[in-house]
C-alpha cells in the first residue's frame, strides 16, 4: 500500500510538469483528497462502531465538512482567485467542478490508493481491532492542519518568488514524504493496538 500511495502522489508532479497545472490546481487536488480521506474514515467508523456509527458518522461528516469548507475558503483566497484562471475566479459550483475536469486522473488514483489501503490494511489485516470510534474520528484532522500550514507558507513563498514552479515541486515532495510517514506510523500504531487487544 505504501508503493500505491507513492505512485498516486507522483501524479500531481506529472500534472505540474506536463499538463500545465499551477499551484492552485495542485492544492485543489489535495483539498479533494482530504474529502476522499474523510469518506474512508466514515467507512472505518462504521466498521468499528457498527450501530453506534449511526450517530458518530453524521457528527463526523458535519464537523469534518465544516473544516473542509473553511479549508476551501483559504484555498480560494490564496491560490484559486486569479491563480492562472483570470483576475477574479468565480467560486461557484459549476466553475469549481470544471476545474476538476483536469484533475480527475490524479483524484481517481488517490481514491484507489486510499481504498486499497482500507481493504488491504484496515479490513484485511484487521487493523480495526483495538480502535475506538473516538480515535478514528480524530485521525484525519492532522492532515487538515498540515494543509493549512502548506497554504500559508506555500502562498507566501509563491508571492515572494514570483515564479511558483519551485514551490509546486516543493509542496508535492513535502506532501508525499509527510503522507508516507503518516501512513507507516498509522499502520504501525494500529498493528500494535491489534496485538495489545489479543
Amino acid at each position: 500500500s505504501s508503493f500505491v500511495l507513492i505512485g498516486a502522489n507522483l501524479l500531481p508532479l506529472f500534472g505540474a510538469l506536463f499538463w500545465g497545472w499551477d499551484l492552485g490546481m495542485v492544492m485543489l487536488l489535495y483539498w479533494a483528497e482530504s474529502a476522499v480521506i474523510g469518506f474512508f474514515n466514515v467507512c472505518k467508523i462504521v466498521v468499528i462502531g457498527k450501530w453506534a456509527a449511526a450517530f458518530a458518522g453524521p457528527f463526523f461528516i458535519g464537523h469534518f465538512g465544516g473544516f473542509m469548507a473553511g479549508h476551501f475558503l483559504f484555498l480560494y483566497a490564496f491560490f484559486l482567485r486569479g491563480s492562472g484562471n483570470g483576475p477574479e475566479l468565480d467560486a461557484s459550483l459549476p466553475v469549481v467542478l470544471e476545474l476538476f475536469g483536469d484533475l480527475w486522473p490524479a483524484l481517481l488514483a488517490m481514491f484507489v490508493s486510499h481504498g486499497y489501503s482500507f481493504l488491504q490494511n484496515f479490513l484485511g489485516r484487521e487493523e480495526y481491532r483495538g480502535r475506538s470510534i473516538g480515535d478514528q474520528m480524530k485521525e484525519p484532522y492532522s492532515r487538515i492542519l498540515f494543509m493549512h500550514l502548506v497554504i500559508i507558507f506555500g502562498g507566501g513563498l509563491s508571492m515572494a518568488l514570483g515564479e511558483p514552479a519551485p514551490v509546486i515541486m516543493g509542496v508535492i515532495v513535502i506532501k508525499t514524504v509527510v503522507d508516507l510517514r503518516a501512513h507507516l506510523k498509522e499502520h504501525r500504531a494500529e498493528k500494535d493496538g491489534k496485538n495489545a487487544s489479543q
